[in-house]
């Protein structure tokens, strides 16, 4: 049985470059969230990269808005007011936005799907099959063409469950098994990865939620401590009994800088 594997929070862009690098049609990658919110974050997690890999953030707002190039506008235009950028900074592009001839080959390849709410995911999980993509495979005689089977990524998976009726035990539980049941049906590895955020990976495992769907929180003083009605359950036992728990590439290399 093909065991999903929960990986350690991921940038968005170092999601997308992982993707490109470990890509095998026909992989697909499930974005939790709207299309506008996920292009929006990975815009501002680009920007806000440090210097050796800062993208001329202009450029990059206009073509996330309109496509367009307006080269007059972009040097008269200041940058964000939030980080100063000198010029210098502002030439240097992130890795993504290169575009080597290999990444915009890989690009064409991959499905990409987003599900904004959790009824969006399951019903899509429920009925996946690679038959319908509309992605056309890699030619066969590709260079280099990666070997192995290819994947089911979810980004985004409890952020689209919090805040909702299905942020629970119950609801969590109930989306998971669609996943396990979708992995294991097409005998293809399953990766659940978080956006990254000030929270570790150990601290996203131990927070505590309702064991059934509904629950509400009590109006207490100490709202973070807080306190769900009814009984709870820390994260990691709750995902614990479905995927099996991993630190990904992209945090073992930032634990050695």
């Amino acid at each position: 049985m093909t065991i999903p594997i929960f990986l350690s929070p991921a940038l968005p862009s170092e999601l997308l470059s992982y993707i490109l690098d470990q890509h095998v049609f026909p992989t697909i990658l499930i974005i939790c969230s709207s299309k506008a919110e996920f292009l929006e974050s990975v815009v501002e997690d680009i920007r806000t990269q440090p210097a050796k890999t800062t993208p001329n953030i202009v450029d990059l707002e206009e073509e996330h808005k309109s496509g367009e190039e307006h080269e007059e506008q972009h040097d008269e235009e200041p940058p964000h007011p939030s980080k100063p950028v000198n010029r210098g900074e502002t030439d240097m592009k992130h890795a993504l936005l290169s575009s080597p001839l290999s990444q915009i080959a890989t690009s064409r390849h991959i499905r990409v799907v987003y599900t904004p709410t959790v009824t969006h995911l399951r019903a899509y999980l429920a009925v996946f099959s690679p038959k319908d993509s509309r992605v056309p495979a890699p030619p066969t005689s590709t260079h280099g063409m990666r070997h192995g089977k290819p994947r089911i990524i979810l980004y985004g998976f409890l952020g689209l469950h919090r805040d909702t009726s299905e942020w629970s035990a119950q609801g969590i539980s109930n989306t998971t098994a669609t996943l396990v049941d979708l992995a294991h049906r097409l005998s293809w590895p399953a990766l659940v990865i978080e956006p990254r955020s000030s929270i570790t990976f150990e601290e996203i495992l131990q927070e505590a939620v309702p064991i059934l769907s509904g629950g509400a929180r009590k109006l207490v003083p100490d709202f973070d401590e807080g306190a769900w009605s009814g009984r709870t359950v820390e994260l990691g036992r709750i995902l614990g009994r479905w995927v099996r728990f991993q630190r990904a590439q992209w945090d073992i290399s930032d634990s050695h800088d």
